[in-house]
């Protein structure tokens, strides 16, 4: 049996389904509300979450960097530490160094036993009285002989110098300029010097062996076979002078500062960086007498 409704229920009846239509409506916008919200807030996680990785990812990058920089400055450390031990070691070494005798200076008249203790026509002995005259007439060091070619040697006998390039501390480039007694010795041994230009091309290195005449021969070879000639004329001179290769030197030295008194002078021409170097080799001069001298000059 159907149920007739009343005009005023039928009323009612559609005011409660409309009003429940508009709570449901009202509950479908609360939610797509809420759910956007969800949606907002979930790519804003999103993104800080990307944003924090690449923080870390930048800030693992700069740890990294930074260890990275304290791991070189602590080997930097070490090195120079190494470095400043191994410096202090050589030092108190060498304080420690036994002490060789006092070396005498080269003279005119041991000069001339070397050259006649080697005369003959061997290669062997021409190098060897090559090496004394340049040694004697520009002061130069012995490892300062091995580069020169015989260009160097043709400008010295034809000009009056040679330009030395230093194995030392000192200015690069240097020029050894003869003196008059100096040009005179180079004179004595014109034949030697002939025979050097006559076998040998100007780029060719003067102090070479005779198998090997494109490569210099090395320092031990040649101060070895100066030495041993040294020694041997030693004993045939009165008071058997203690000399070696380093006489040259230090009797080039001296007889400069004997002939000029000037010890700037000295030090430039021989090639010092430092006069104080130069004054060491002044023998007859006191310490106090060395010191005043430095003293009076101006830089």
């Amino acid at each position: 049996m159907v149920k007739v409704l009343l005009p005023h229920e039928e009323k009612k009846s559609t005011s409660l389904v409309a009003i429940q239509n508009k709570k449901l409506d009202e509950i479908q916008d609360t939610q797509s509300v809420m759910l956007n919200e969800q949606r907002v807030g979930l790519l804003t996680i999103a993104q800080q979450n990307e944003e924090l990785k690449k923080q870390n990812e930048e800030f693992s990058k700069t740890i990294e960097l930074f260890q990275n920089r304290i791991k070189l400055l602590v080997e930097e450390a070490a090195e120079v530490k190494r470095a400043r031990d191994e410096k202090a070691m050589r030092k108190q070494k060498h304080a420690k160094r036994k002490r060789l005798p006092k070396r005498d200076p080269m003279t005119l008249e041991i000069h001339k036993e070397l050259m006649a203790d080697n005369e003959g026509p061997s290669f062997l002995q021409v190098r060897l009285r090559l090496a004394f005259c340049i040694l004697l007439v520009t002061g130069i060091r012995i490892n300062e002989l091995l580069p020169l070619k015989v260009y160097q040697l043709r400008t010295l006998v034809q000009e009056g110098w040679i330009a030395i390039d230093r194995s030392k501390r000192g200015p690069s480039n240097h020029k050894a300029f003869l003196t008059s007694e100096g040009k005179q010795i180079l004179k004595a041994i014109k034949k030697d010097f002939e025979l050097l230009f006559l076998i040998k091309e100007p780029d060719h290195y003067i102090f070479t062996s005779e198998s090997n005449p494109n490569t210099p021969i090395t320092r031990e070879t040649l101060t070895k076979a100066i030495n041993v000639s040294m020694r041997r004329v030693s004993k045939k001179i009165v008071g058997s002078p203690n000399t070696t290769s380093h006489s040259f030197r230090i009797g080039y030295i001296t007889k400069l500062w004997k002939n000029t008194k000037d010890l700037e002078f000295v030090r430039q021409s021989i090639g010092h960086r430092g006069i104080q170097t130069t004054s060491s080799y002044v023998t007859h001069m006191s310490d106090k007498e060395r010191q005043d001298r430095i003293n009076g000059l101006t830089d």
